[in-house]
């Protein structure tokens, strides 16, 4: 891009906005009517399918609470989701300073689902993952179990996805290699999340 173009959206980057340092969606109320105007676009498309417009964190509209949290300790994740009327009455952070909603913006009843958590990269990996690499398949498996096992205790959660499934270039915390190569035994996750 060059000098003075802008994108209108971009993952992690806001709507539209110039610089870093620029408010995000949060307190800039032009990112937030950004935001309704496309869940109303998109509802108007298909008024059938849920529409999320901001994954994560800072929800204006949403039909689905999304909430992202790469927590590595499943007591510290119960204890900060037992916090619930807190989080989605946006009164703290949920994540690294993260807010469920933007700033104007409350809780209406939504499901609530984690849609990434774990990101767990191994030391021998490349590149990275989120927190602490582990070891070995027995401290991944370990980690996932107890994370995914809070997830799954936390009654008003009620959904999750692991980030992610595969490698991608330098983010080496797939569940499988980018070449499609399983890191951990499939059914050892597989046990996780269905007991």
């Amino acid at each position: 891009m060059g000098a003075g173009e802008r994108l209108p959206l971009a993952e992690g980057k806001g709507v539209g906005r110039e610089a870093e340092s620029e408010a995000q969606v949060f307190t800039d109320r032009k990112q937030q009517h950004f935001t309704e105007s496309i869940y109303h676009l998109t509802k108007a498309l298909d008024p059938y399918r849920p529409v999320v417009v901001n994954d994560g964190w800072e929800h204006t509209v949403s039909d689905i609470i999304t909430l992202h949290d790469y927590e590595e300790d499943g007591d510290r994740f119960l204890a900060r989701y037992s916090l619930r009327d807190d989080i989605l009455g946006n009164r703290i952070p949920f994540n690294n300073g993260r807010y469920a909603f933007a700033r104007g913006y409350e809780y209406r009843g939504q499901p609530v689902i984690i849609s990434k958590y774990g990101g767990i990269a191994f030391k021998t990996d490349a590149g990275w993952g989120y927190g602490n690499h582990v070891k070995d398949e027995e401290e991944f498996i370990e980690r996932y179990r107890k994370i995914t096992n809070a997830i799954k205790a936390t009654p008003y959660v009620c959904g999750f996805c692991y980030t992610q499934i595969t490698d991608v270039q330098q983010e080496t915390n797939g569940l499988l290699t980018e070449g499609r190569k399983p890191k951990v035994d499939p059914d050892k996750i597989r046990a996780v999340n269905l007991a």
